[in-house]
């Protein structure tokens, strides 16, 4: 008897559209189950085994098949397959042999799916302009008898040596323009998976011929599919503005700022070892804080604040000493009680404890790019100026001695 252990509701649709997907086991053996929601979806359900068949005549002999398909009684079954998605396979490329072969094995991916759809002349036809609008495309180009517009790079598996697609619901016995299909596939593998920017330079849509025009048909052609598949339903997701008052971000209401200490016992600096006390805004970030410190620790970690900053360190010593404690940096620049951090998670460390320390005070401002006062920059740039030029001096004077005459 087989076993449901797993279940997914696609009810965010129109009753016509809305599917269950079951994983059913028996022993050994799994398989994946569709079935309509409503009586509604029966068409829809029955059409995945024409389509199917279809698509297996279009892609016959080449790489690439279909997740096998066969009708059951209330649905249909499909294999139930373990692999990587091709998309896993050209990111692993991409992290491993660089953005530039990666780029080149997803064109190798389009021109193949672009070579599998031939046999048909595009026209716009009734069911085309029902699910995808009257758009303005030209007449004529080659295209397949049935299209799936979900061949994403996400939906083919690759096992072993084999190109299996899955979730072919979205397949249509008409002709399509297949460079729809393909600004389908490089939109899902570029824009719309925040890689747009990375892969920008390479052109893909010009690289397949696809014109400014197109793009703009395509787009409204996206948009009008998407309202037939919700046919008047309204997803929960887009009824926020209608039952909510509206977000708040915490940051807006809480300081984004803390001052994090960091106590080494000799095993390093640990996030578990550390403490955090909120800073204030008024309206740079400030704080005077008393830090008691744990017997037995062999250094501190003073983080202020998570952003790149202008710090002045009005009190940094230990309770028990007067004058500032002795600290390094591994990325800043000191002038004097000032501190400037060009990057984010400032750290200032302390290695020096006295024996008798019991307790760290520390008061600072910190001043977050637009917040530093400019009087204060104008002294400090002079300052680091003339502690320039004053290296310099020492340099060429050194220089020159080195090199005078004996």
């Amino acid at each position: 008897m087989k076993t449901i252990i797993y279940s997914k509701y696609s009810n965010e649709r129109s009753r016509a559209f809305s599917i269950r997907t079951d994983i059913l086991e028996e022993g050994n053996f799994r398989c994946v189950r569709k079935t309509p929601v409503y009586p509604e979806g029966k068409a829809h359900i029955q059409a995945l085994y024409r389509h199917y068949q279809l698509l297996s005549a279009l892609t016959e002999g080449t790489r690439l098949s279909w997740n096998r398909c066969v009708p059951a009684a209330d649905g249909v079954d499909l294999e139930y397959i373990e692999g990587e998605s091709l998309e896993e396979q050209l990111l692993f490329t991409l992290h491993t042999q660089g953005i530039d072969v990666c780029a080149r094995e997803f064109l190798d991916c389009l021109r193949f799916i672009r070579s599998l759809h031939t046999g048909a002349r595009f026209a716009p036809s009734e069911e085309f302009c029902q699910v995808f609008g009257d758009a303005s495309l030209p007449v004529g180009t080659e295209c397949a008898p049935c299209t799936d517009i979900d061949l994403l790079c996400e939906n083919i598996l690759v096992s072993e040596g084999r190109w299996i697609a899955i979730d072919y619901e979205w397949s249509f016995a008409f002709p399509i323009p297949v460079n729809f299909l393909l600004y389908r596939v490089i939109l899902h593998f570029t824009d719309n998976a925040n890689r747009g920017e990375e892969f920008r330079r390479f052109d893909f849509m010009g690289q397949m011929g696809i014109t400014e025009e197109e793009k703009t048909a395509f787009a409204a052609m996206e948009a009008h599919f998407q309202q037939y598949i919700l046919q008047g339903h309204v997803p929960i997701r887009n009824l926020y503005p209608a039952i909510s008052d509206g977000y708040w971000l915490p940051e807006e209401h809480f300081s984004p700022e803390d001052l994090q200490i960091y106590f080494d016992y000799g095993d390093g600096f640990r996030e578990e070892n550390s403490v955090l006390y909120r800073m204030q805004e008024k309206p740079y970030w400030h704080l005077r804080q008393e830090i008691p410190l744990p017997d037995n620790v062999k250094a501190l970690r003073v983080d202020p604040g998570y952003h790149a900053s202008l710090v002045h360190l009005s009190e940094f010593r230990f309770a028990s000493v007067t004058g500032q404690a002795a600290f390094f940096l591994r990325e800043g620049t000191v002038l004097g009680d000032w501190i400037y951090f060009s990057e984010s998670d400032p750290n200032i460390f302390v290695t020096d404890i006295p024996q008798d320390a019991k307790s760290f005070l520390v008061t600072l401002e910190s001043y977050q790019p637009g917040q530093a006062p400019l009087e204060e920059i104008n002294r400090l740039a002079r300052e680091y100026q003339e502690l320039k030029n004053s290296r310099l001096k020492r340099w060429k004077s050194t220089v020159s001695s080195v090199l005078k005459p004996q």
